[in-house]
């Protein structure tokens, strides 16, 4: 196997760690008891960018496929919001993607939303789909009035019952907007939030450094890295503030530098190169003294507000906790 097919290798592999087995459990248990009631209850799985998002509803998907490979039929339909972020655009891709036609076929015009809407219904009921996950569904609710996303949801509420199919909405933070109708606050009380990895809580640190363990483990070298070493597993959290997505994207760098030098582990020279060639103009973590490292959390989630016009204005990022220093986290009871 060469260089990058092993880096591809890593770069796939997901780890399954307790927060998104119980997320996967609660997608089991809605497929399961579908037909117990037209009234479906539904998930809102929300998150920071780089929270693993995508990454699960790929792998959740996948070990569907694998449980469904003697059946003819899609059991999971995974979608996304359409790239015009209307709802008739992203009907008509939701008919596409559960391939019976292409996007050609329909050409939405305003007036016909109940016909897509019956369409994708009878397309749902034919083709038994279990569940539909809407992934980056906050695209679809902005720049929408209050009147437009009641407008959406009900929409949604329909296709859901009518199919007797749930729907996992899945996107950032504010997606939860949907929940402003009483309708949809009742049918979502599964609400499940993937966040970052946290550092500053003890607790909290021995989650992370058994996903940094899991990590090591499936890198295709002779010698896993020591990834949850003290020094290590405290660089790495400053190089990333937890992202999963970036942590990932450093160590797949530190793993190319590695096999290209034929090395039978990743060391902290790696890292250090690794983390060179992604971030040039700044300091390197993975050189300084460890005691001059500063660490920092999410503290608030990224918000909207809805009544601005701009992309600037319409996004607030998330808002992080004071950088506090090894020492000073080590010290806390």
């Amino acid at each position: 196997m060469d260089i990058m097919a092993k880096a591809t290798q890593f770069s796939l592999c997901y780890i399954e760690h307790d927060h998104v087995k119980d997320i996967m459990d609660e997608l089991d248990s809605l497929r399961a008891r579908r037909l117990l009631s037209k009234d479906q209850q539904c998930i809102l799985i929300t998150g920071e960018a780089g929270t693993g998002k995508s990454a699960l509803i790929d792998h959740y998907k996948d070990k569907a496929l694998v449980s469904h490979l003697s059946c003819r039929q899609i059991s999971i339909l995974v979608t996304r919001i359409s790239a015009k972020r209307d709802l008739d655009s992203t009907l008509v891709q939701m008919l596409h993607d559960l391939e019976l036609f292409g996007t050609g076929r329909y050409k939405p015009r305003r007036g016909f939303v109940r016909n897509l809407e019956k369409d994708l219904v009878d397309a749902l009921k034919r083709t038994k789909v279990e569940l539909i996950i809407i992934n980056e569904f906050q695209e679809i609710l902005e720049y929408k009035s209050k009147q437009e996303r009641q407008a959406i949801g009900n929409s949604l509420k329909y296709i859901s019952e009518e199919a007797q199919v749930p729907i996992a909405f899945v996107g950032m933070p504010w997606a939860e907007a949907i929940c402003e109708d009483p309708q949809w606050e009742s049918r979502l009380i599964r609400r499940r939030k993937l966040t970052h990895f946290q550092y500053i809580e003890k607790d909290k640190r021995k989650y992370y450094l058994s996903y940094i363990k899991g990590l090591a483990n499936r890198m295709p070298l002779e010698f896993p890295p020591d990834f949850a070493s003290p020094d290590l597993s405290a660089r790495l959290f400053a190089a990333s503030n937890g992202e999963n997505r970036l942590l990932k994207e450093l160590l797949i760098e530190a793993l190319i530098i590695a096999l290209n030098q034929k090395s039978n582990t990743i060391s902290i020279t790696h890292l250090v190169s690794a983390y060179s060639r992604l971030f040039p103009e700044q300091p390197n973590l993975f050189e300084i003294p460890i005691e001059k490292l500063k660490f920092k959390e999410v503290e608030c989630a990224s918000r909207i507000n809805f009544d601005m016009k701009t992309i600037d204005q319409l996004t607030i990022g998330p808002k992080y906790t004071k950088p506090m220093a090894l020492n000073d986290i080590l010290s806390l009871k």
